[in-house]
């Protein structure tokens, strides 16, 4: 059971407030916001759909009125978002849905509210499961609607065969990294030095913490190349950059402070020459460089601290060691089968770590890291025209130019979610680690990484 407070889209408080940057209103059009706001209350905070509207216009997390929630965890750090699984023309994933939720974890359901032809989208969030039903926090309150009532999924939606299989038409997966968040430490600032040493984030989700660990609270997840000011002295921080198990003490932008793990920061923007005017910063202390990825195999990095076992299961008698978001890991299993599971809960993939011993690691916890998957193209694909690609992986970045940054990011979109090529000669470059590929699909048109696709 996800236990959390209804919470409703159409309540006087905030049913006229404008939703996102549109002219529509929470009211009519807020329900995946009231759904995620009362998700956001069910781990550990206290929002409202006025509040959570407010933030996420603030960090970029509206096209117009369309909710992106993979900016959730850049405002509330303790919310992981997995993915969103489009199940239209597939049946639902019922039995992980019953386990996520046994486990109390949250999912929200994507239904149809209409009996009107096609999908009129509606948002909900499983509280648990009823029988062969779920019971919901539906964020739209009709007339009888309370705490102390139940609504149940295939009574109230009821419009495609009331069964959960074919009622429910996408699902979006989300954790926690603790049940309740704790309470913020009290921390003095520390004055900015005189001398100031720009650092940047090396990768995206980079988290700020009050201490210089792990286990240290988590202040806030940063962007890729968001710029930091060290609050060490410049040698100091030089030698830590790039360095496995130092931290670095800094400000980011907001003037918030505390310690980013010095591997995962770069002394420079990741820009070519020709981007940048500026004198760049001195070369960082280099991380040990991955291993060359075999031909046709796949490489790998965990998406937070992962577990490396020797069977598939999850028991203290499998654990192997502990594998760091940063270490390399090489797939064992074909090209297509890795695709098929990265990002998907109760998967494992069989792999070999930086110190080539083999066993196995969560799906579930892993993203692509490099390796063509052009190689896998005719065991994935299902579509043979020429001018269509579909994605490899899960949340792969729709952007409106062909750079990796918060203000280019148009959409993500889940694994063979299909594109057509706008550019000429875009089909040469499919596959390729460089490259990006202008394309389109139903509702935009941007740019793909060429290395997340394949025909």
């Amino acid at each position: 059971m996800f236990i959390t407070k209804n919470l409703y889209q159409n309540d006087e408080a905030w049913k006229s407030t404008m939703l996102g940057n549109s002219s529509e209103t929470i009211g009519g059009w807020g329900c995946l916001l009231t759904s995620v706001t009362m998700m956001l209350n069910g781990i550990g905070y206290n929002e409202t759909p006025v509040t959570v509207n407010a933030k996420m216009k603030d960090a970029g997390g509206f096209q117009g009125a369309f909710f992106i929630p993979s900016v959730l965890p850049y405002v509330w750090p303790n919310c992981a978002y997995r993915d969103m699984q489009s199940c239209e023309t597939v049946s639902a994933p019922v039995s992980l849905i019953d386990a996520t939720v046994a486990a109390g974890k949250p999912v929200i359901l994507q239904v149809d509210w209409n009996k009107q032809a096609g999908i009129q989208t509606h948002f909900v969030l499983v509280k648990e499961k009823k029988g062969n039903d779920y019971s919901l926090y539906d964020p739209y309150q009709y007339s009888g609607d309370g705490p102390d009532k139940d609504v149940l999924l295939t009574t109230r939606y009821k419009y495609n065969g009331a069964k959960l299989e074919s009622e429910i038409s996408a699902v979006l997966w989300f954790d926690s990294y603790s049940k309740m968040q704790p309470e913020p430490p009290k921390v003095a600032k520390v004055p900015v030095p005189a001398e100031r040493y720009i650092i940047y984030a090396g990768e995206d989700d980079l988290a700020l913490r009050a201490e210089p660990s792990v286990g240290g609270y988590l202040w806030k997840r940063m962007l890729l190349e968001t710029e930091l000011i060290c609050l060490e002295p410049k040698a100091q921080a030089r030698a830590k950059i790039g360095v496995q198990g130092q931290w670095i003490q800094i400000q980011d932008p907001k003037g918030d402070q505390g310690y980013v793990a010095a591997w995962f920061v770069s002394a420079q923007k990741r820009k070519t020459a020709s981007s940048s005017t500026s004198t760049p910063a001195a070369a960082p202390v280099p991380a040990a460089a991955p291993a060359p990825v075999p031909a046709g195999a796949l490489s790998l990095r965990p998406t937070q601290e992962l577990s490396f076992r020797s069977q598939p299961v999850i028991s203290p008698e499998t654990l192997i060691r502990h594998v760091p978001i940063s270490e390399q890991l090489i797939s064992l299993e074909p090209a297509n089968q890795t695709i098929a599971k990265i990002g998907i809960q109760n998967q494992w993939l069989k792999v070999r770590d930086a110190g080539k011993k083999e066993g196995f690691v969560a799906a579930w916890y892993v993203k692509y890291a490099g390796g063509s998957t052009a190689s896998a193209s005719a065991a994935i694909s299902t579509t043979g025209g020429t001018g269509k690609v579909k994605t490899t992986v899960e949340m792969v970045s729709l952007r409106n130019q062909p750079v990796v940054s918060e203000a280019t990011l148009i959409k993500r979109v889940p694994i063979n979610h299909e594109f057509t090529i706008t550019e000429a000669g875009g089909e040469a470059k499919i596959g390729a680690n460089d490259k990006w590929i202008k394309v389109k699909d139903a509702t935009h048109e941007g740019y793909v990484a060429a290395w997340f696709v394949s025909r």
